[in-house]
């Protein structure tokens, strides 16, 4: 969705609008010193944590380490589409976004919007009629399943007969509400089901499933077909409720069906959602993530649940960004969700989920049932099966405690063979990309400052020497630099902002919510001159010592190394 708006209307927006006054009509701010402060929205807390910068228009919080700018609040809290944070924000400085050509958001044509009315008519009818079907009500009852419950997701019943829906004909049959044969009068395609609406995020009726009240009916479960209102490759049932009655949503449970979701609701569990039908895909993965970062996949222990939870797996590796969390629940075989906290209740429920696998942990465990790495074949056999998955995860941190779990699990020290026989071109370095946390350092007062004050990087030059100098958190400070220079008049908001998304992210946030040890502007461009001369020192006495010990093997410098060695030795001096 990123691509549908211009990049230089987005940073426009970031630099025009004010993150206190969005954050501030959600979140009451008081100011403490440069800094507005609140306990955080995304954490239970007693003392305020929560950060808000008006000169560097971003959030932080030193709690939980959540942090972005106005966009991300708006998809964090809102829990809005990136478009819709980017529309809300427009229409709140009075301003039209723009979009690259051909992909604006299609805005509802006349017929569609009609069928957004015909849907939200039928819905009506079916709740009207549940009301008047003692029948209905018993099943609902029978199920566990409260009147209150029933009328938040829109519960309704679809009588017998085959003409109860009245309105336009044409797009009764376009929304699948109507079943056209080629010839003969077209009839309702749901007849004596529980209804169940599919919303989408916008809250519009777009599709229904149907279930059985008599078990000797079939099929169990009916769904609408395709249409031009619902693709239900994009949709997932209850995301729409749990948006509206969830605000701080710590956990989402991915289960199997529509009952599971709404009995998980009736006893408490509010933040569930079911796929439609059909196996999860990444596109819904990516929406769930999105909206939270901790996803739960509930299934039932059986052939069919496990074959469900590997698709699962396979689908979430690519979306595996930093702080995202994917675990495995399977409920005892003959259980779902729905049978099981009818049954067992919600604390009950609760104990399973705390002893659902990680999506690594259900990786291994998989994975070693079918290879025996006791022998040099099983534990060939093994990494040949890990290699596509190992490969497909994004977040270098999980992919080095992957390879942690396989040296422990095998015996076997990870060389520069086994990386290959993994997918990874050279060796992973652990720390590469981690800075030293208890004080300041020359490369981390640099960040810092440069995230501050992005214009300090004008007095510099690229320095590219540094990335062979070894030095921790060197290679972001050039990647900053780099940006800095491709955009000379970049804020703090969009500089932070090129970094979504990135390994860097939260580690930037937590850098640029840290104030410097100076704040007057000549106290910074000097203390930022000194950083860049502390680690130009440190490469110096890096390569001499490289040079020296050449010397000392035996080996001669050849001439270009002479020159370097004379003019480090003259510099240093």
């Amino acid at each position: 969705m990123a691509g549908r708006v211009p990049r230089s209307f987005i940073d426009d927006l970031l630099n025009r609008v004010d993150i206190v006054e969005v954050i501030d009509s959600r979140v009451p701010l008081k100011k403490k010193g440069r800094e507005y402060w609140a306990c955080c929205p995304f954490h239970g807390e007693k003392t305020a944590s929560f950060s808000v910068s008006s000169s560097k228009q971003f959030y932080h919080c030193f709690g939980c380490q959540k942090s972005g700018n106005a966009v991300g609040f708006l998809m964090d809290y809102d829990h809005m589409e990136f478009v819709e944070a980017i529309e809300s924000l427009a229409q709140s400085l009075g301003i039209e976004v723009p979009y690259e050509q051909g992909t604006a958001p299609a805005k509802p044509a006349q017929g569609l919007e009609s069928m957004y009315q015909s849907m939200e008519q039928s819905s009506q009818y079916y709740e009207a009629q549940l009301k008047q079907t003692p029948a209905a009500i018993d099943y609902l009852k029978d199920r566990g399943i409260s009147g209150q419950t029933a009328k938040t997701f829109a519960i309704g019943y679809a009588p017998p007969g085959w003409n109860n829906l009245s309105g336009d004909e044409k797009q009764l049959v376009e929304t699948g509400m109507l079943v056209k044969k080629e010839s003969g009068k077209p009839y309702d395609r749901f007849r004596h089901r529980l209804m169940f609406p599919i919303r989408d995020r916008r809250g519009h009726t777009i599709a229904f499933g149907g279930r059985v009240i008599n078990p000797e009916d079939n099929p169990k479960y009916l769904n609408s077909p395709e249409s031009p209102l619902f693709h239900k490759s994009d949709e997932i049932y209850g995301l729409y409720e749990l948006k509206k009655a969830v605000t701080n949503i710590d956990r989402i449970y991915v289960t199997e069906g529509y009952m599971d979701v709404v009995a998980l609701a009736e006893h408490g569990v509010k933040t569930a959602v079911a796929t439609l039908g059909t196996a999860i895909n990444n596109r819904q993965i990516e929406s769930l993530f999105r909206v939270c970062k901790n996803l739960v996949f509930c299934f039932d222990g059986d052939t069919a649940g496990k074959k469900a939870a590997w698709r699962s797996l396979e689908e979430c590796l690519a979306s595996l960004k930093e702080g995202r969390l994917a675990r495995f629940l399977f409920l005892p075989e003959g259980q779902d969700p729905d049978s099981y906290i009818s049954e067992f209740g919600s604390e009950a429920f609760d104990q399973q989920v705390e002893q659902a696998s990680t999506l690594t942990e259900y990786l291994f465990e998989t994975l070693l049932t079918e290879c025996n790495i006791k022998t040099l074949e099983g534990r060939a056999q093994f990494l040949d099966r890990l290699r596509p998955y190992f490969m497909q995860i994004p977040l270098q941190s999980l992919k080095d405690q992957i390879l942690t779990e396989v040296e422990q699990r095998t015996g076997q020290q990870i060389d520069t063979r086994m990386l290959r026989l993994l997918g990874e071109d050279k060796p992973v370095a652990a720390t590469g990309s981690r800075m030293p946390e208890p004080h300041w350092t020359p490369t981390r007062l640099a960040i810092n400052l440069l995230l501050k004050k992005p214009a300090l990087a004008q007095s510099t030059g690229t320095h590219d020497e540094l990335a062979e100098s070894g030095i921790p958190g060197v290679d972001l400070l050039l990647k900053i630099l780099d940006r800095i220079h491709d955009e000379p008049e970049i804020s703090t908001q969009n500089l932070l902002d090129r970094f979504k998304d990135d390994d860097h992210e939260s580690h930037l946030y937590k850098l640029a919510a840290m104030e410097p040890p100076v704040e007057d502007d000549e106290s910074l461009e000097r203390m930022f001159a000194d950083c860049l001369q502390s680690l130009r020192k440190q490469y110096i006495d890096h390569r001499q010592k490289q040079l020296i010990t050449k010397l000392q093997s035996g080996e001669a410098l050849s001439e270009a190394e002479k020159r370097e060695h004379k003019k480090l030795f003259t510099n240093h001096s």
